[in-house]
């Protein structure tokens, strides 16, 4: 079955979807079964990291994740990642997952979350102290510099996948972030759910050479696969069908698993 065509892309898998694992309304079945009625040959179940408050999913739940992505993938006839939305939470660009975590997942993303626990006090200054001008659009030189250092941290470090919502709550330098991201292998998300990154961050992306990820990062069922605000900016950029991972008939290839 050929993937639906929007806007001009043939997106073929929804990496980036949530379950009541962490804070979304489905189960792991639920958001399968609507990514098959969309007519999707790929959906990733990535739930949050351990140190996001009150719903960062437990190691113990690993085991039980993946039996319930197994019976869906079997039942539903298409291919279904277990993956975590790890937090990063320092400006050494750490995340909550372990090596061991990582070689037990299928595809790993990796974003910035205000309410994540910080790695150290000075993070609080150093790294989330930006956080109202990053909102606002108003963010120093020196922040964006500091904050775009910790992505670029992040991605030396781990074999991060997919950065998620680049430029929700921090502000960034995307063209250096980009460059660090096309150099790594790691794809760049561009958000329905957040609307990151905006006209001039994808601009700076694109011309850094980044390769992209067509998301819905749903936490409902019903948006599973639906992704009209980053198609529409795609399509205004003039972005190519060929840098985006998850389009086209090429297949998904993950630096996690390479």
């Amino acid at each position: 079955m050929e993937s639906p065509v929007e806007n001009g892309y043939r997106i073929f898998a929804d990496l980036h979807t949530h379950t009541t694992y962490s804070h979304g309304k489905g189960s792991v079945e639920d958001n399968v079964r609507a990514a098959k009625f969309r007519g999707l040959k790929c959906v990733a179940i990535t739930d949050h990291g351990i140190r996001h408050p009150l719903v960062g999913v437990s190691r113990k739940k690993f085991p039980a994740m993946r039996k319930d992505v197994q019976a869906a993938a079997e039942k539903f006839g298409i291919d279904v990642l277990l993956g975590i939305e790890a937090n990063i939470y320092g400006m050494s660009g750490e995340i909550d997952l372990s090596d061991g975590d990582i070689s037990m997942l299928d595809i790993v993303l990796a974003g910035f979350h205000a309410s994540a626990r910080p790695q150290k006090v000075s993070d609080i200054f150093m790294f989330q102290s930006g956080l109202v001008a990053g909102r606002l659009g108003k963010s120093s030189k020196e922040q964006i510099a500091r904050n775009t250092k910790a992505y670029i941290n992040c991605i030396k470090r781990f074999p991060i996948d997919i950065l998620t919502h680049p430029g929700f709550w921090l502000q960034l330098d995307t063209y250096e972030l980009g460059k660090a991201c096309a150099d790594y292998g790691t794809y760049v998300e561009i958000s329905s759910r957040h609307r990151v990154p905006d006209e001039e961050g994808l601009e700076g992306f694109m011309k850094s050479g980044a390769m992209f990820v067509i998301n819905s990062d749903a936490h409902l069922v019903q948006n599973v696969g639906r992704w009209e605000y980053a198609l529409n900016l795609a399509a205004a950029a003039g972005l190519d069908e060929a840098r985006i991972a998850n389009a086209g008939n090429k297949p998904l290839v993950l630096r996690s698993k390479n």
